[in-house]
């Protein structure tokens, strides 16, 4: 906004060149940190091409990963939205000591770029890990036990780290998120195991998150996981955030629009269906307005047995 108004009514004030130069050393790929960041930056850069004359372009360069020649390009007028823009260094060029270099071999037209790598953890099973947004996902079996009225209640039982499930069995997902601060639009997205499906159908059902109150909190800390006894009012704060659920293919996607200090509980229901070994990848949770506040639950793994074949 600060660079569309000094555009507006002094293009040479000495300030423009180095917030053009912040704005693009802050990009993410080929966007900034959320959609409003980078639609705003689009009309800022757009209005700057206008005045810079950066469209009278002319330059050639090269990319060297060590000494190999990765590419070479020259960007003129004609071909300015249209060279490439993106190139890949193959993985075999790629060692712990390997210099990148980018080579401008003619033209003084101004050039911007940036480097963006990407890899793959090792760690397994994947572990929790968060910064400032804490995310811890439980499994429980749902047994059914009978009363005494010839009718039956569920009980939660914990689902530990390697145990099986049998098909047509349901489990409580737990998702339990440790907020740092009061935030807002967040986004909390659970793989779904590939052997368990949601029970709910229909995206949009009405959700909600409950908060801890203080008691609970010291419970929930000292038993290590949520409470397997029924919901006891002490344990919440009354406190309550209504949650947008959206049931996706691979995963269930919860929207939060605020989200308060404190110990927070969501809890949905899903079915074993599909026998075989899988692992429940991850629940991450992040603001989606400022993506570094993020946290991910840690990965697990269970089978599902086929309960017509015992």
């Amino acid at each position: 906004m600060a660079l569309r108004a000094l555009l507006a009514v002094d293009p040479d004030n000495g300030l423009v060149e180095p917030v053009v130069r912040w704005l693009i050393q802050n990009r993410r790929g080929a966007h900034w940190s959320n959609t409003r960041d980078t639609s705003m930056t689009l009309l800022a850069l757009s209005d700057y091409l206008k005045v810079s004359g950066e469209l009278e372009a002319d330059l050639q360069y090269e990319i060297y990963a060590g000494k190999k020649l990765v590419a070479t390009e020259h960007v003129t007028t004609k071909n300015l939205l249209k060279a490439p823009s993106r190139f890949v260094i193959p993985n075999n060029l790629i060692q712990d000591t390997t210099e990148l270099r980018i080579v401008r071999t003619s033209g003084s037209s101004p050039f911007y770029y940036g480097v963006e790598a990407t890899w793959y953890s090792l760690e397994n099973p994947i572990p929790a890990a968060g910064n400032e947004l804490f995310v811890r996902r439980d499994f429980f079996r749902l047994k059914e036990v009978p009363t005494l009225l010839q009718g039956s209640v569920l009980n939660r039982v914990p689902l530990l780290e390697g145990e099986d499930l049998h098909s047509g069995e349901r489990v409580e997902v737990v998702l339990t998120l440790e907020s740092r601060n009061h935030y807002e639009y967040l986004l909390i997205e659970d793989m779904k195991p590939a052997g368990l499906e949601a029970v709910s159908v229909q995206s949009g059902t009405r959700t909600f998150a409950r908060q801890f109150s203080q008691r609970g909190v010291e419970q929930f800390e000292l038993e290590g996981r949520p409470s397997m006894k029924p919901d006891m009012s002490w344990r919440w704060s009354g406190r309550s955030q209504s949650i947008h659920q959206e049931w996706r293919d691979r995963k269930v996607a919860l929207f939060i629009d605020k989200l308060p200090e404190g110990l927070w509980e969501i809890r949905y229901t899903m079915r074993a269906e599909v026998p075989g070994t899988f692992s429940a990848m991850p629940a991450l949770g992040y603001a989606m307005y400022i993506p570094e506040i993020r946290g991910n639950s840690q990965e697990r793994r269970f089978e599902v047995m086929d309960r017509s074949k015992e």
